[in-house]
């Protein structure tokens, strides 16, 4: 009987030992259905030949005024109310133009074309400037061939339309000045609607029509 015993006993411990199974092992499968990390997007760079930036594109006509030789104080290395003397110094190559004994004269820079700058010396003094050509930008970003609605963009708060006297057809923008006792713009339209000349200069000779009268 204790030999049937041991037997019963040792049957019971195998039948548990086959039980018992250890821990399952993750398969290669399993990792496969992971769901893998999201990349991060890389910033890409824009593409060749795209659009320029509007603001900069708006902002050119600006600068180019902003450099050139037309200014509400003056014009290139001369100044409005500098004497005959000062202006022809400040020049360096010689100008052009009767100096007669008489209150107003104009003087042309020597070998400059027909339609370049004209300066206005009236008490001996530097009182305006002209300018006949699309070569040169006056301030604020007008020239000659613009028509009217462009320089109303560029000068939208002080430019007043005042009739042509010459041309019924044709008028004037007088571009007031930002700051009382400045220099002011005027700009003679054709006919056509667009601008044929520009002068910059003090009251009351930018007001003349007729160079000097």
């Amino acid at each position: 009987m204790k030999q049937l015993g041991s037997v019963l006993a040792l049957a019971i411990v195998l039948a548990l030992g086959g039980c018992a199974r250890s821990p399952e092992t993750p398969s290669k499968d399993a990792d496969a259905a992971a769901p893998a990390p999201t990349p991060t997007p890389t910033p890409t760079a824009p593409a060749a030949g795209a659009a320029p930036d509007q603001g900069a594109a708006a902002g050119s006509d600006a600068a180019a005024a902003a450099t050139g030789p037309a200014r509400l104080d003056g014009y290139g290395p001369v100044a409005l109310g500098s004497t005959l003397e000062q202006v022809q110094a400040a020049w360096k190559e010689p100008l052009q133009g009767e100096v007669p004994d008489d209150y107003c004269h104009a003087l042309r820079p020597q070998g400059a074309q027909a339609d370049d700058v004209v300066f206005m010396i009236e008490g001996k003094r530097l009182v305006r400037y002209d300018v006949r050509n699309d070569r040169i930008v006056a301030p604020g970003g007008g020239k000659v061939g613009m028509s009217l609605g462009q320089l109303q963009t560029l000068y939208p708060d002080r430019g007043d339309v005042t009739a042509h006297k010459y041309d019924e057809k044709g008028h004037n923008l007088r571009v007031r000045p930002a700051t009382e006792g400045g220099a002011l713009i005027n700009f003679e339209i054709g006919g056509d609607g667009n601008v044929t000349a520009w002068r910059v200069g003090q009251t009351p000779q930018v007001d003349y029509v007729e160079g000097c009268s």
